[in-house]
């Protein structure tokens, strides 16, 4: 009982020292928390060690969340590493691109386990096991090194200043060189989504007093932004992988604002639907102006990608239900697909297009 308590009395200090994320032994030896407390909350399992050279309370690894994880993840790579920059799935993590349901995370196994320091895995509230399995893949980059180390990639590629930057203490690869380095391990659908949100972050930076949606819409501001990913892309033209990238980027379009609207656009291109503008203002007979995802204006057709999260409340039915009523008083014709239409079985939204279209080319509307 009593080493039960100095330990939780160790966890505690550190704390209250440096805060409940991860930590390098080193600071906090210097802190004055000796190598000896540390080994024996690690055994306990009050602490972890993700990496050698740097620990964690136990508490806050059970109670983060996936993306939580990685970022801890992260800050005990970058301690083993400090040279080293935060790139590929890592990188578009901490800059919000759409990654989602496409992280991977180690598998168990006698490589890849939680390390107390002895060689043996750790004992505690979180098995060795069950931590592991949450244990995020890690990208990063160190010109001249490549190696896999467990649930660590380091990839070995040049580096050019030009193409990170530190983010608050993270250093990170910037929207262009995480294109690059990503699409090519990302299917072409989540690759075209990537490539989207990377040139809609860089249209924002061009001029962040812009509205963003009108931004998104301008032809200067697109432009602009392409070349951009453009001129990193042909400095990386020796990677392999790097014509993924170029496939994605030249089907950006920044007025696509969410995986849906851009995975629903993969679709339509690769079955050569004739394709919409993205993200338009459309007016209804109330007067009032409403933002459409996709838009077919020779044909008044609309397209809407409807996400999961789009109507969580009855007012948001409701509303929905007036603006689209208004819109086809307006002549339009209003076609809607979810997630499952578009992305687990696409035929469905495919044909639900391809329904619309013929019947305004054989039945034109009169307005």
């Amino acid at each position: 009982m009593q080493r039960h308590a100095q330990v939780v009395a160790t966890v505690e200090a550190i704390i209250e020292r440096v805060g409940p994320g991860v930590t390098s032994t080193r600071k906090l030896v210097s802190l004055g928390i000796s190598d000896s407390r540390i080994e024996t909350a690690v055994a306990r399992g009050e602490l972890l060690r993700l990496r050698r050279g740097s620990v964690l309370p136990t508490s806050t690894w059970a109670a983060a969340t996936a993306a939580e994880r990685h970022r801890l993840a992260v800050d005990a790579a970058l301690i083993a590493h400090p040279t080293a920059v935060v790139s590929h799935t890592s990188a578009a993590q901490i800059l919000s691109l759409p990654l989602a349901g496409w992280l991977p995370t180690a598998s168990p196994g006698p490589s890849t386990r939680l390390d107390n320091g002895s060689g043996t895995r750790t004992s505690g509230r979180i098995g060795s096991s069950s931590a592991l399995l949450g244990i995020p893949t890690v990208h990063l980059t160190i010109p001249g090194r490549h190696r896999t180390d467990a649930w660590l990639r380091i990839h070995g590629s040049p580096l050019p200043a030009a193409h990170w930057a530190t983010l608050g203490p993270v250093p990170v690869t910037g929207y262009s060189r995480t294109l690059a380095d990503t699409a090519s391990m990302l299917k072409p659908g989540p690759a075209l989504a990537l490539a989207d949100a990377a040139v809609r972050q860089i249209v924002g930076q061009i001029d962040p007093h812009a509205d963003p949606r009108q931004a998104a819409r301008d032809d200067k501001y697109r432009t602009a932004a392409c070349r951009a990913v453009s001129a990193v892309l042909d400095s990386c033209a020796h990677r392999t992988g790097i014509d993924a990238a170029r496939q994605a980027l030249a089907l950006a379009n920044p007025a696509s604002e969410s995986v849906l609207e851009s995975i629903s656009r993969w679709q339509m291109h690769r079955r050569r639907l004739p394709m919409p503008q993205c993200g338009m203002p459309i007016t209804g007979d109330d007067g009032r102006t409403y933002w459409a995802d996709f838009v077919w204006w020779d044909l008044l057709i609309i397209g809407e990608a409807d996400g999961a999260l789009k109507y969580a409340t009855r007012d948001d039915l409701i509303r929905e239900k007036a603006r689209q009523e208004a819109l086809e008083r307006a002549g339009w014709l209003v076609i809607r697909w979810n997630w499952a239409e578009a992305v687990t079985d696409p035929r469905i939204m495919i044909r639900r297009i391809e329904r619309a279209i013929e019947r305004r080319r054989m039945h034109p509307p009169l307005f």
